[in-house]
């Protein structure tokens, strides 16, 4: 329009798909460390006595800092993608009233009110 702030929809759209495409990344890697744990019979006697809950604990830690993570990205995304659309909503209104502005003031010029 003029010098005023120019917003790059498509942009932001696109931001918003990659932030929901790197959530879904880090729910993928959240279950692959799950899958990833060891099983019991593999930390033997003393292992599951002195290690294993501590590696357990560590372990629940990360999966839940990565699904947080998933969850800021997806919430960021949403975000993202809701500006976007109320700024091309807000284009269409502007668009829409200028045209009927535009109108009214041909109809003035012709000799209609």
């Amino acid at each position: 329009m003029g010098d005023g702030i120019v917003v790059p929809t498509d942009k932001l759209t696109s931001t918003a798909e990659v932030l929901k495409a790197l959530a879904t990344s880090a729910d993928q890697i959240a279950d692959g460390l799950a899958k990833a744990d060891p099983p019991d019979v593999l930390w033997g006697a003393l292992g599951a006595a002195f290690m294993k809950g501590t590696y357990d604990g560590t372990a629940e830690q990360a999966r839940d800092h990565i699904r947080t993570i998933s969850k800021a990205l997806h919430s960021q995304g949403g975000a993202i993608k809701a500006s976007a659309d109320r700024y091309q909503e807000l284009d269409a209104a502007l668009q829409q009233a200028l045209e009927q502005a535009f109108e009214r003031f041909q109809d003035k010029l012709s000799g209609g009110k």
